[in-house]
């Protein structure tokens, strides 16, 4: 059943546009934030923190249990993946980022790259060929393969659970009417600097099977040599925390290494046409779906031995 899901949310996905541009103004993070602000200016932002956090979650463990069985569960679950996957709309961003490079338009490139860097301290106008490829790389890990790792093993509640930590996680303080955001009291941020912890160990079991499906999806043996943790990397890709820096800089380097492109150098070069860079953004994004493709197998084989409902 679980199977039968993820197939169909990757085929929702890939070819109904008009989900796509739905997607992509946000709505799912912005209900959750309005909700949260709301509940925090009544009951006070620890609380709010936790309802939001908490409440749907253990309500769908609860109903449905980490297997989700039977067709109320398979039309949850279904429901719920869709509300929760890429919320920036990576897939059809990534897209128009190498549509616009083979037209070599420079400025719906740099539009492309200001989505893909949203919430990083990297400079959108100045990111490399390198940055841009490993970004490709570590959103489908995070807006991808997260929330399905998370599904596999604890079903719907699992997937939303951990959305709603990255969210909250990344929410810093609370909007005041006035719009503008006002942080949370140091006694009170206990909870919020939990939340980021949390998120962090979700990153971590995950991170290892994400980059085991891209040494089998590219460069399988340079790929294990720049198999190494870089915390200073995750940080440059928006990392919450120290720990989870650590597994986001193991995805940026090994998927930097296991992509294979002919003239690489060439394409790396700071000065590089879009022409070029397409080539090496083409090359990530490959690697990104053929490590999905991957993880579809690895779930299917689970399913056929009994492991995976």
């Amino acid at each position: 059943m679980k199977l039968l899901v993820l197939i169909l949310v990757v085929a929702i996905d890939r070819f109904l546009e008009f989900f796509q541009r739905w997607r992509a103004d946000r709505w799912p993070h912005r209900a959750t934030i309005e909700v949260f602000d709301t509940l925090a200016g009544m009951i006070g932002s620890t609380a709010a923190r936790l309802i939001v956090w908490l409440l749907l979650p253990v309500v769908l463990l609860v109903w449905l249990g980490p297997g989700g069985d039977g067709w109320i569960g398979w039309l949850v679950s279904l429901v719920v993946l869709l509300l929760v996957i890429t919320p920036r709309n990576t897939s059809e961003i990534n897209r128009q980022l190498l549509d616009a490079a083979a037209r070599d338009d420079q400025e719906t490139v740099e539009s492309a790259r200001r989505v893909l860097f949203d919430e990083t301290p990297v400079d959108p106008a100045g990111a490399t060929t390198r940055q841009t490829g490993e970004r490709i790389i570590v959103l489908a890990f995070s807006e991808w393969f997260l929330v399905l790792f998370w599904f596999v093993l604890l079903g719907p509640a699992g997937a939303l659970f951990y959305r709603l930590t990255e969210w909250l996680a990344r929410e810093e303080g609370v909007k005041r009417r006035d719009g503008e955001e006002q942080p949370e009291p140091a006694q009170t941020g206990w909870l919020h600097r939990g939340q980021r912890k949390v998120h962090a160990l979700m990153v971590l079991p995950a991170a290892p099977v994400f980059t085991v499906l891209m040494l089998l999806a590219g460069s399988f043996q340079r790929g294990l040599s720049a198999w190494r943790g870089d915390a200073a990397q995750g940080r440059e890709h928006g990392a919450l925390d120290d720990w989870e820096a650590g597994s986001i800089g193991l995805i940026a380097r090994v998927g930097h290494a296991v992509i294979d492109v002919e003239r690489a150098d060439e394409c790396l070069d700071q000065n590089a046409c879009l022409a070029d860079q397409r080539t090496w953004y083409r090359a990530a994004h490959a690697i990104v779906w053929r490590a999905l493709l991957f993880g579809l197998a690895l779930v299917a084989v689970l399913t056929m031995i009994g492991w995976v409902p």
